[in-house]
């Protein structure tokens, strides 16, 4: 097959592109920011890459001017989301025929389903866990060094992200619904509180106070747009208060974000994905995964990440993770930050029991998660095998 792979920098964006190759397939790549960013002249120069032919364009996400343009040219668009919430997914080029949806949250899925939109299917996110098991095991003495620990966290605080906080003249009644809303959500993981409670006149004051920059063809609601701002709240919330957690601990965090508040927590800067982040997980005793809010019920890629890497993983727990994992075999989770911490004092010292769950772990994500398998049941239903 010829396919045409658009690359955005999204993480395992490499990954996809050797794994199709690896099958015997002709893969060109585009890779132009412009275009995810809807620039008019990016996309007549990737209608005219298109027009070359392909059995289809890839990517991961979902980008509106592909649709277009594969809908002009008769060539299925094969659209693997990889984050939550996709606000691209709401918009009136989602209904061309030429799409086909790869979900990797259930509740993502459910949602294009109830819509009406066809071709959407629930596929879990893809794991090279071959070349990830390398390259984790391949560290020398000095990076052995480097990146042991007994407890790490790899990934953003989102801070620096926080809208919601930053909003000047926030009324107190707005405030402190907002307030009680989010520590009602910090005890209750799997349930979105803000999806079912948010009052109308909260609504109607963000409404007439925050500004969407969306287009007259997006079928996304306000209230949807709502709730993923208080997900990201609750997100750099939970994320705070797992790092007063860590106070005690002999504790890595690997990020960009800024931890200036936060004296007691070694910020060892980033990793990156491909060469350096696999070292972390195989070096670390326990690595922490706590989930952004806003992906509803999808395993993210960095618990297949780790478990890849042959990593004990304690992470939040997620409902499509027990389609495939089981608790205390093959994966450890936590409800609540207490959870976690009795979890964290139970692992580190039972470690062959550790050791095993990790072992079991990456073997569920061998079999279920790794691009081939997952790649040829997706041309499959595509009709490209």
């Amino acid at each position: 097959m010829k396919i045409l792979v658009y690359h955005w920098a999204a993480y395992s964006d490499d990954f996809l592109v050797d794994n199709i190759r690896r099958m015997g397939n002709h893969v060109d790549v585009h890779e132009d920011p412009k275009l995810i960013e809807d620039d008019e002249s990016s996309f007549d120069f990737f209608l005219r890459c298109v027009k070359r032919g392909y059995d289809a364009v890839i990517t991961y996400n979902y980008v509106k001017f592909i649709s277009i343009a594969c809908n002009m040219c008769s060539t299925p668009y094969i659209s693997l989301t990889q984050d939550s919430p996709m606000l691209s997914l709401y918009d009136a080029s989602t209904f061309f025929p030429c799409n086909y949806f790869f979900c990797f949250d259930s509740e993502q899925y459910q949602g294009m389903i109830e819509r009406g939109i066809e071709n959407v299917f629930y596929s879990p996110l893809m794991v090279d866990s071959d070349r990830l098991y390398k390259v984790a095991h391949s560290a020398n003495n000095f990076e052995q060094k480097k990146y042991s620990s007994d407890i790490s966290f790899v990934g953003s605080l989102y801070s620096e992200r926080n809208m919601l906080s930053q909003i000047e003249g926030l009324p107190d009644y707005v405030k402190g619904y907002l307030a009680g809303l989010e520590s009602t959500q910090l005890q209750v993981p799997m349930v979105r509180f803000s999806q079912m409670s948010v009052a109308n006149n909260v609504i109607e004051w963000l409404r007439q106070n925050l500004v969407f920059e969306g287009r007259e063809e997006s079928a996304v609601s306000y209230n949807e747009l709502v709730d993923n701002l208080i997900d990201r709240e609750v997100t750099v919330k939970e994320r705070r208060m797992m790092l007063e957690h860590m106070k005690e601990r002999d504790f890595k965090l690997y990020t960009m974000s800024d931890t200036i508040d936060y004296p007691y927590i070694r910020n060892c800067g980033t990793v990156d994905y491909y060469t350096q982040m696999p070292k972390v997980f195989a070096l670390s005793n326990i690595n922490l995964n706590v989930s952004l809010r806003s992906i509803r019920a999808g395993i993210p890629l960095r618990v297949l990440d780790v478990l890849a890497c042959d990593g004990f993983l304690l992470t939040n727990a997620q409902p499509d993770l027990f389609m495939y994992f089981e608790e205390g075999k093959n994966i450890v989770t936590f409800n609540n930050l207490e959870e976690m911490d009795d979890k964290i004092d139970y692992y580190l010292i039972h470690e062959e029991e550790r050791k095993r769950i990790a072992k079991e772990g990456r073997q569920v994500v061998k079999e279920s998660f790794d691009y081939k398998e997952r790649l040829e049941g997706i041309f499959k239903v595509v009709g490209l095998l």
